[in-house]
């Protein structure tokens, strides 16, 4: 019976102790290591040095990187076994993603904008309502309705 393959991103910090020739080097065995493995390549970013939000193993930078993918799930234990056991893969994350044909389309719901002469009528008519509730009221009344909440005190 033939194993169904699929896809994955390894997510991956190399130490920033290397130079950039160890680094593309040490990302050369990774994408062999994954060939070794019967893994087909879609993507892949080659590691690229980073600041880290915080420190890892005592480091503040490290080279992150990623590679997307194909690999049946029995030979991913493998995977994950040898990366464990590399010293100079500071942190590591395998992920399963959906192929880029099967991913759906985020739904996107439009609203129909609001005409400007149709938004400057509505604040008219919420303005004019508040002018009609406040009632205009003399000084002399004022003056009336200040001294009788005096006087009740």
């Amino acid at each position: 019976m033939e194993q169904k393959n699929n896809n994955y991103e390894l997510s991956f910090w190399f130490s920033s102790r290397l130079n950039e020739e160890e680094i593309e080097k040490k990302f050369n065995n990774l994408l062999k290591q994954l060939e070794k493995l019967g893994a087909l390549i879609i993507f892949s970013q080659s590691p690229q040095l980073k600041q880290l939000a915080y420190p890892i193993k005592k480091e503040r930078n490290a080279y992150f990187g990623y590679i997307q993918f194909e690999l049946s799930k029995d030979l991913l234990v493998h995977l994950e076994e040898d990366l464990r056991l590399n010293d100079d893969l500071v942190r590591f994350m395998v992920l399963g993603v959906k192929p880029k044909e099967k991913q759906k389309a985020p739904s996107i719901t439009f609203r129909k904008p609001i005409k400007k002469e149709e938004e400057k009528s509505k604040t008219q008519e919420a303005t004019k309502k508040e002018h009609q509730k406040e009632k205009v009221i003399s000084l002399e009344e004022l003056d009336k309705k200040l001294n009788e909440i005096l006087e009740e005190e």
